[in-house]
This record gives C-alpha cells, structure tokens and sequence, in this order.
C-alpha cells in the first residue's frame, strides 16, 4: 500500500472515531510523539501494539499488517516544507543548528546527538501573551570513533 494513501486512510479513522493520539498513545503505553511518528510510518509497531490501533480505529486488516512492517523512514519531499509548522522547525534548525551542535561539542566532545535513541515530548505551556509551544528532545551522545 502507498504510505500517503496509507497515512490519510488512518487521519480519517482518528477523525471519525473521535480518538485523539494522547488516547492512541495511552492505549499503547508509549509517547504520544512517538505514536504519532509511528502512525505516520517513520516506525514499526508491534503485533500487539499494531492489533490494539486497528481494533480502536476499525483499520483494515491490510493496513494493520503495514503498521508491523518496517518502512522505509524519512520524508521523500524534496526542497523546503510548504507548512508553516515544519518551515519554523527546519528554520530553527537553520538558525540555531551550529550553536547546538557547537554547545554539544563543547560539553560532550567531537560526536553527535542520537536520532534514532531519542526521545521527544511537545507540551502546551501558557503565558501572559498566549500560548506556547515547548518541545523537549533527549538524545543518546554518540562520540565520534578514531580507526
């Protein structure tokens, strides 16, 4: 099945179930951000994880077996994201990029922050002058090897 076919088929199960991914993610026992990643295709979910999503969103069952199997990750869109959101991610990255990775350096020495053994969590935090976003990200530090 094509994942952007894929992808949308579950959005519209979310919608018309009126299940949000906080109740996908407790149902599961796993973060919200990484359900969501999963959900999206950038992860595999187990039998009985999978089995669970599609019993709570009435998946088919050719979908299901696709949310076991291993896909092929990262986003095949090429150029800048068009949405807003993900512009201002990439952006931040841009801008901020090389004082993370020169802050990184400086603590830790010549590696890199994980991608891959990783953690994320997006929470809603409010202030005098509206809403805002906090993202948390903890990596495993990955030290560079001489050979």
């Amino acid at each position: 099945m094509e994942k952007k076919s894929l992808i949308e088929q579950i959005k519209a199960s979310i919608k018309a179930k009126g299940v949000t991914y906080a109740d996908l993610a407790e149902a599961i026992g796993a973060s919200e951000v990484w359900t969501v990643h999963a959900l999206l295709r950038q992860a595999t979910f187990s039998e009985q994880d999978a089995n669970k999503i599609g019993s709570m969103l009435n998946l088919s069952p050719e979908i299901i077996e696709e949310l076991k199997t291993i896909p092929l990750k990262g986003h095949q869109e090429s150029g800048y994201p068009l949405d807003p959101t993900l512009y201002r991610l990439q952006e931040m990255m841009q801008s901020f990029g090389p004082s993370i990775k020169l802050l990184i350096n400086e603590k830790f020495g010549d590696g890199a922050m994980s991608g891959i053994s990783f953690n994320m969590d997006v929470e809603r935090l409010e202030s005098a002058d509206g809403p805002r976003v906090k993202l948390t990200m903890t990596g495993k530090y990955l030290p560079f090897n001489k050979f």
